[in-house]
């Protein structure tokens, strides 16, 4: 097996991903890597036909929605499932990521080849995990995150079997998560050991952030670097670039090889796309908290106290979000919410808590658990990559290139995933 090969090496260390022909991502920039993922020709044979559901199931029957969230009502999961007994494997969305997002759907593909079913959770930062599935409705502290995602994870898999029946019949279950959804892995794997609910048999942290807070501030930094004028001129000049480009294109389709394309006769530069990154998280980061703003009535985006409709624009709110990036949440939001319940707690202690470190015995020593990254993941400050390698040591591997998440369903990548979780059997 290719993986056993790429893991051997000094005990302690976690071996980089070969640089051989085996590995062949075409992008060496980490920010064009990050934004257009593997191009058609890198990508891992995956089916398009796979036995797949989507489902919704309303957790809280006693709250009530409000109308700006009419499309919110109710959980919203997706299941993958076999017609036969098979391992069931969880997966975990990034920041603002959704169930049925493209890197949900293409790990669901690669699990459904390999004969697993698969349940994919929306990430708690996600509009529609705080309006029907969190209790706390104030997500990013990785512990009670992962204590929300465990008791959806066995909901959503009662309500999968009961709708699914004979369909559905799991043997073993195991656990992954990439990007922010790694890191909450690590938290639900940690409660499990507790709670035995599952007893994963195997967990991988894909891409997952080391701290949370250090990652928040390289990506709205990107932002922040240049202020909502200067972010508004990239945008626009980008567009412009682009919007000329296409219009001497015969035929255009939207997919990552085309966006690269146009982007390169852009002449984007690497500033720009790492602004663009800096945008897309904000965006997340202003759908999270308008949702936290409606639902607690906080007043911060919204007027207090003001049911809005579902034909109401709230675009003067999204302007507001746009200007609260994380960071700013962190500080006014997350902080005084959690002093609150323990006054004991530091900021301090906070910023520990919303980090891999916090879990660094249990991930050391914890056989079942793996970790994928690569070493230009944008996301990763400068002691990061060398913590991720002590801690995991030789169940841990990284490709030299490849960005944050920008190499997800390339063949290399996907054949050593499914090489990690075949392990165990």
């Amino acid at each position: 097996m290719r993986l056993g090969a790429l893991l051997l090496g000094m005990v302690g260390i976690a071996q980089a991903a070969p640089t051989t022909d085996d590995y062949q991502f075409p992008f060496s920039d980490p920010f064009k890597a990050t934004v257009f993922g593997t191009p058609a020709d890198f990508k891992a044979d995956l089916p398009d036909d796979i036995h797949r559901r989507e489902f919704s199931i309303d957790l809280y029957p006693e709250r009530e929605t409000p109308e700006v969230f009419w499309y919110h009502e109710g959980f919203q999961y997706s299941v993958v499932y076999q017609k036969k007994p098979a391992p069931l494997v969880f997966s975990i969305a990034g920041t603002g990521g959704k169930y049925n997002g493209g890197k949900m759907i293409a790990l669901e593909k690669a699990f459904f080849k390999a004969g697993y079913n698969v349940i994919s959770i929306t990430s708690p930062t996600h509009p529609n995990f705080i309006v029907s599935a969190s209790s706390k409705q104030m997500p990013g502290y990785l512990e009670k995150d992962a204590e929300e995602i465990y008791a959806v994870m066995q909901k959503t898999l009662a309500d999968a079997q009961s709708k699914l029946g004979d369909k559905l019949q799991v043997t073993d279950f195991y656990l992954t998560g990439y990007s922010l959804g790694g890191a909450h892995s690590a938290f639900v794997s940690k409660l499990d050991e507790e709670k035995k609910a599952f007893n994963f048999k195997k967990v991988l942290l894909v891409n997952p952030p080391v701290s949370l807070y250090n990652s928040v501030v390289i990506l709205d930094g990107y932002v922040e670097s240049v202020g909502s004028e200067g972010l508004r001129n990239t945008v626009n000049g980008i567009f412009d670039r682009v919007g000329d480009s296409v219009s001497h294109a015969t035929r255009v389709e939207l997919t990552p090889e085309f966006l690269y394309k146009m982007f390169v006769a852009a002449n984007v530069s690497d500033q720009e796309l790492s602004q663009l990154i800096g945008l897309a998280f904000r965006l997340s980061s202003t759908d999270m908290i308008f949702a936290i703003d409606v639902m607690q009535n906080i007043g911060a985006l919204t007027y207090k106290n003001h049911q809005i409709s579902k034909h109401e624009s709230i675009s003067h709110s999204f302007l507001r979000g746009a200007s609260i990036g994380f960071l700013t949440y962190f500080e006014r939001g997350m902080v005084p919410f959690y002093q609150a319940r323990n006054p004991d707690l530091s900021r301090a202690d906070m910023i520990d808590r919303l980090s891999l470190i916090e879990l660094e015995d249990y991930l050391k020593t914890s056989e079942k658990i793996g970790m994928v990254t690569n070493a230009d993941d944008i996301i990763l400050a400068g002691p990061d990559l060398k913590f991720l390698e002590n801690t995991f040591g030789d169940r841990g591997w990284i490709y030299p290139n490849g960005g944050h998440c920008g190499n997800m369903d390339e063949k290399v990548w996907v054949e050593d995933m499914l090489a990690f979780f075949a392990s165990s059997n």
